[in-house]
């Protein structure tokens, strides 16, 4: 007769391994389990007469078999499609995946990091926030391992994959140009973040490059806790006050999804009114007509990478203390949006 495993009682209740595995680790309430999953997942354990092993198992090898994943939001196209490949190449080694979001907010980082610890995950991949520092330096003194993606903290010599936001942006910004754009209006949140400020370092030198002004007006920041209905207000009141515009570079996928919004808002189509493009891709690019031009992040390969890092040092097939990073080039993916200007 084969033995149950955990992954027999997480196929049978269609629910994923993790969340069997806090259920049986007593993190139900804590990690946002509801009462009538850990229910279901009781009576199955007890019906199936399944006996758990993992607490056997780290106290004989010293390992949980557990990653600790903390993006910024799991239901975002990039990072909820990271998570998946990530789930599934850990699976591929024997771990389970701990999955959970920060909303950008320090002090749920925080808090992730730390109730991860406790349950003995054997390993992170982390989206650092601004303010957490002196967390992610404390992972590196105590030698857990670890690998950030997506963002870098400054002067703190970590494990990494990231994206080269500097050049996706540049190049992207290059297309409008060549096409004959020149009044480029260029939309992003607050950030002091690697990832923001390398995609409006890269736009602005492709502006000077083409001895092309960037007027101050035609810089829109807004804040990432604004809600939907704020952004599209506030892009919409900026396109109003911008006439002069022939294009928008939008700095992220979700603003080009509100700024599409706003757009609408303002009558304005594209790109017979103003061309469009989007940093990083989404379904809804593909699927509109017409199409969004785009700096497309491998996300395969980032999340692959990333994993098979994190796994490395974790087996010591390297060590923690000898970093290794990994800068991934986008792909500029040239749709309907951004048409070169008829003479």
């Amino acid at each position: 007769m084969k033995k149950i495993s955990m992954k027999d009682i997480a196929q049978e209740l269609n629910t994923s391994i993790t969340t069997v595995s806090f259920v049986i680790n007593g993190k139900s309430a804590e990690m946002g389990i509801s009462p009538a999953t850990e229910k279901k997942v009781r009576d199955l354990i007890k019906k199936r007469g399944f006996n758990p092993n993992s607490a056997a198992r780290m106290l004989r090898t010293g390992k949980s078999k557990t990653i600790g994943l903390i993006v910024e939001d799991i239901g975002n196209y990039f990072f909820g499609n990271i998570a998946k490949i990530i789930e599934v190449e850990a699976n591929k080694n024997g771990y389970s995946v701990f999955f959970s979001s920060t909303e950008n907010n320090d002090d749920t980082a925080r808090q992730l990091i730390n109730k991860m610890r406790n349950s003995s995950v054997d390993g992170y991949i982390i989206t650092a926030t601004q303010g957490i520092r002196e967390e992610i330096l404390k992972l590196k003194k105590e030698n857990v391992p670890f690998v950030l993606i997506d963002r870098l903290i400054p002067d703190v010599e970590t494990n990494y994959v990231i994206l080269d936001n500097y050049s996706g942006s540049y190049n992207l910004t290059r297309h409008l140009i060549d096409n004959g754009y020149q009044k480029i209006g260029f939309i992003s949140i607050f950030s002091e973040m690697s990832m923001m400020t390398e995609r409006e370092k890269g736009f602005q030198q492709a502006m000077t490059d083409a001895k092309l002004t960037v007027p101050a007006k035609s810089i829109l920041k807004v804040n990432f806790s604004d809600s939907e209905e704020k952004i599209i207000k506030t892009i919409t009141r900026y396109v109003k006050a911008n006439p002069q515009l022939d294009a928008l570079f939008f700095a992220t996928n979700y603003l080009g999804v509100m700024g599409i919004d706003a757009l609408q808002k303002c009558k304005l189509t594209i790109p017979t009114d103003i061309a469009v493009v989007s940093f990083d891709d989404n379904d809804l690019f593909r699927l509109l007509s017409p199409s969004i031009t785009v700096a497309a992040q491998p996300i395969k390969e980032i999340a692959i990478q990333s994993i098979e890092l994190l796994l490395k040092v974790i087996k010591k097939e390297q060590k923690q203390s000898m970093t290794v990073g990994e800068i991934i080039k986008p792909e500029i993916i040239i749709r309907e949006s951004s048409p070169k200007i008829k003479k």
